[in-house]
């Protein structure tokens, strides 16, 4: 069993919220849950497994945030893109699904 190395480079924040998103010049768009962020990037579970290097786009549904009252889940960005870092099956799940980490592109205004 892998041990779990930390990779970020900026403090980790768990949210999970609903979010979709689309692969950039790409027709399909997938529902996934936001998993953690950080200031660099994000987490995020899907049905849909993504190739290390795809740029997404992401839009997060800050309403249910605003429900869950998870204050956590500030800081977190509501909608952009995204490069995919890391793409691995997620054990003990009834359907398939994928963990996927992904990295911000550009600054955040």
């Amino acid at each position: 069993m892998r041990q779990f190395i930390e990779q970020r480079r900026t403090e980790r924040y768990t949210c999970e919220s609903p979010l979709v998103c689309s692969i950039l010049n790409g027709t399909s768009v997938y529902s996934g849950r936001s998993i953690n962020h950080c200031e660099r990037g994000m987490a995020f579970i899907t049905q849909e497994p993504m190739k290390s290097g795809t740029t997404i786009y992401f839009r997060t549904d800050s309403f249910a945030q605003k429900r869950f009252k998870d204050s956590t889940c500030r800081g977190m960005r509501g909608m952009g893109l995204a490069q995919v870092r890391w793409c691995h099956p997620v054990a003990n799940q009834a359907s398939t699904a994928y963990q996927i980490g992904a990295e911000y592109v550009g600054p955040y205004p």
